[in-house]
C-alpha cells in the first residue's frame, strides 16, 4: 500500500487528497459538531427549567407547561405535576428526588436522558423536569437547514478542488514533456499558458533554459570546430613539411626550423586548453575561492620573461613592495602570461603595469582596438582584428571571475589599456 501511494501521479495524490478532506469534512459536521453544540443546547434548556421554577415558586402547584413537569417535596409530601407521566412513572417521583442532589444536572432512567433544575426553600423542595426532545430538536434542526448548505458548499469546493486539480495536473504534464524534448528540434516549444500564475513562470523559466542550453551547445560545437580548426593548421603543416623534405623539396634545416615554430604554436594551444579546463574545474568545486597571494615576484619573473621577446618594448612597473590579489599563483600567472602574450604581439614601445587601489591595469601602446571586436574580444576562439583565432583573453576573462573580479578593456588616446579590479 505504502509503495502504491508513493507512485501516484500528482492528478490521483491530489484525487485522495479531496476524497480524504470531503470524507473528514461530512465527519465533522454529523459526528464533531453535533457533540460540540451540545452543552449549548444544554445551557437553553436548563434556562427552560428555571422560568417555571421560579413561577412555581411564586405561584403555586397548578402551573401548566407542557415541555417541563415538576415534583415539589414539601413536608415529605410529594405532589407531581399533571404532565409528570408523559415522561415518568409516577412511581419514578421518589426516585427522581432522591438521585437529584445538585441544583441542576441531568440523569438516566430507562436509557432515557433527563434534565432538572432543583431549588430547596423553607422546607419545601421543588423540582422542574424535562426530557431531551429539545436537544433531538435542535440536532434535527441542524440536519435539516444547516446540513444540507454546509455539504453542498464542501460538494462545490471538492468539485472546484476536482477542476483545479485536472488542471494544475495537466500544466505540470506539459511542464515535464517539455523538459523530457530539450533537445528535440522537432517538439513544438512555443506553448504557454493562458494564466500568468507560478506554472507559467516555471514554464517560461524551462524555456530560457533551453535556449541557453542550445545557445551552449551551439557553442560548443562551434568551440569544437574552431579548436579542430586550430590544432589541424599546425599538424597540417608539419606534415607537409615533413612530406617535402623526404621529397627533397625543402632542406632539412628548413623543415626543422618550421617544425619547430609549429610545434611551439600547438604546444601553446594545447597549454590553454588545459588551462581553460582547469579553470573550469575550478569553477565546479569552487577550489580555492578565499586563497590570496601576493604576485609582486610573480609579475617581476614573468616581466623579465617577456623582456627578451620583445627587446624594443619599455617594460615598466608602477606596483608596491607586497601587492596581495585573491587567488593563486597558478592562477595568476596564466592571467599574466596571456596578456603579456597578447602585448608581446601589439606594443610598440611601451608596457606599463600598475597596481593601485586593489587593482591592476596592464597598458600598452599599440594600435587601438576595433569597436566592433571590443564585445567579443573575450569570447573563446572569436576571430580578432588581425585575423587570429585564440583562447587567450577567455582565460583571463574566467580567472579573474573566478575570484570575483571584473576586468574591463578601453582604448587610450595610444595604446589600449586592460584593467582588473
Amino acid at each position: 500500500m505504502k509503495n502504491y501511494f508513493r507512485n501516484l501521479d500528482l492528478k490521483r495524490q491530489l484525487g485522495f487528497i479531496v476524497i480524504f478532506s470531503l470524507i473528514l469534512s461530512l465527519i465533522s459536521l454529523f459526528l464533531i459538531l453535533p457533540n460540540l453544540l451540545t452543552p449549548f443546547y444544554e445551557k437553553n434548556i436548563y434556562e427552560l427549567l428555571r422560568g417555571p421554577l421560579s413561577f412555581i415558586e411564586k405561584d403555586n402547584k397548578t402551573m401548566k407547561n407542557n415541555d417541563v413537569a415538576f415534583i415539589i417535596n414539601s413536608n415529605d409530601n410529594l405532589f407531581i405535576s399533571s404532565n409528570f407521566t408523559h415522561y415518568f412513572n409516577k412511581t419514578d417521583a421518589e426516585l427522581i428526588n432522591s438521585i437529584t442532589t445538585k441544583s441542576y444536572g441531568k440523569f438516566n432512567i430507562d436509557n432515557k436522558t433527563y434534565y432538572y433544575m432543583k431549588n430547596i426553600d423553607d422546607n419545601k423542595t421543588i423540582i422542574t423536569l424535562t426530557d431531551d426532545s429539545y436537544i433531538k430538536s435542535q440536532q434535527q434542526m441542524l440536519s435539516l437547514i444547516i446540513f444540507p448548505v454546509v455539504s453542498i458548499t464542501i460538494l462545490i469546493v471538492a468539485l472546484t478542488l476536482i477542476v483545479w486539480n485536472n488542471h494544475l495536473a495537466n500544466k505540470i504534464s506539459k511542464i515535464k514533456e517539455k523538459v523530457d524534448n530539450l533537445d528535440n528540434k522537432n517538439y513544438d516549444h512555443s506553448y504557454t499558458f493562458k494564466m500568468n500564475d507560478e506554472v507559467n513562470s516555471l514554464i517560461n523559466s524551462v524555456e530560457i533554459m533551453r535556449k541557453e542550453i542550445a545557445s551552449k551547445e551551439e557553442y560548443k560545437t562551434s568551440m569544437y570546430q574552431s579548436l579542430s580548426h586550430e590544432l589541424k593548421t599546425p599538424i597540417a603543416v608539419i606534415s607537409s613539411y615533413v612530406e617535402a623534405c623526404n621529397d627533397g623539396v625543402v632542406s632539412h634545416d628548413e623543415a626543422l626550423k618550421t617544425i619547430d615554430e609549429e610545434i611551439k604554436i600547438l604546444s601553446k594551444d594545447v597549454s590553454r586548453i588545459l588551462e581553460l579546463n582547469k579553470i573550469n574545474y575550478l569553477k565546479d568545486n569552487n577550489e580555492h575561492k578565499n586563497d590570496k597571494v601576493d604576485i609582486t615576484d610573480l609579475l617581476k619573473d614573468l616581466t623579465e620573461k617577456y623582456k627578451l621577446q620583445r627587446r624594443d618594448v619599455s617594460w615598466n612597473l608602477d606596483i608596491e613592495d607586497i601587492n596581495i590579489f585573491r587567488g593563486t599563483l597558478d592562477i595568476w600567472k596564466v592571467i599574466i602570461d596571456n596578456i603579456y602574450g597578447n602585448f608581446v604581439v601589439y606594443a610598440e614601445r611601451e608596457v606599463k603595469v600598475t597596481i593601485k587601489d586593489n587593482y591592476i591595469s596592464f597598458y600598452n601602446d599599440g594600435e587601438p582596438i576595433d569597436e566592433k571586436f571590443m564585445k567579443e574580444m573575450f569570447t573563446e576562439f572569436k576571430k580578432g582584428q588581425k585575423g587570429k583565432y585564440g583562447l587567450g583573453l577567455s582565460i583571463v576573462k574566467q580567472s579573474v571571475e573566478l575570484y570575483d573580479y571584473k576586468i574591463e578593456v578601453k582604448n587610450e588616446k595610444k595604446g589600449v589599456l586592460f584593467k582588473i579590479y
